[in-house]
């Protein structure tokens, strides 16, 4: 008689086990959520687009010229950053604007450094000179589920980016050095 009660607590105590693992954590939840915005966005804007093998849309709007941008260019771009946002009455789109260069001053960084998210530095190759993109990069390839501000977790980025100044790391830039005279006394 004995046995058949630790039988059926440890059956019980399964059962909870096994139930309380069916039940997704919040960030489970999100990242659920964010795939399924993303092909909801693709479907509404770009049918057909195909993804980069990282996940990562590149859908220029303008090509650029010039040579391919490369790991160790200074590159220098304007942009603007949205969330993907669906709602009842408008549907799947662009929704709160997180970040943007502003229309005077770009945006500079070096390519293949970590100054910016990954997504980033692989778009950026994509693109050339006076080009002008779109990139929709996957959370897996920006900050994943580590909110960032306004940016919750999981969270599919779109940017409109143009590439406005390419600095090729072959270049060379000539430096002239004035020495004030108070040094040389």
């Amino acid at each position: 008689m004995k046995l058949g009660k630790y039988f059926y607590l440890v059956l019980v105590a399964c059962f909870v086990l096994a139930l309380a693992s069916c039940n997704k954590t919040t960030l489970q939840i999100q990242r659920d959520s964010e795939a399924v915005l993303l092909n909801k966005y693709i479907n509404k804007f770009h049918k057909g687009a195909i993804p980069t093998s990282s996940g990562l849309y590149v859908i220029d709007s303008i090509k650029g010229k010039g040579d391919s941008i490369i790991a160790g260019n200074y590159v220098k771009v304007f942009y603007r950053g949205y969330l993907i946002q669906d709602n009842d009455t408008m549907g799947i789109e662009n929704g709160t604007e997180f970040d943007t260069s502003g229309m005077y001053e770009p945006f500079g960084f070096t390519v293949g450094s970590s100054s910016v998210i990954a997504g980033w530095n692989e778009a950026i190759s994509h693109m050339r000179l006076g080009g002008s993109a779109k990139w929709i990069i996957p959370s897996k390839d920006a900050y994943a589920g580590s909110p960032q501000g306004v940016i919750p977790s999981y969270s599919t980025l779109v940017f409109y980016v143009t590439l406005y100044k390419v600095y090729r790391s072959t270049d060379t830039f000539k430096t002239i050095q004035k020495i004030p005279k108070y040094f040389l006394q």
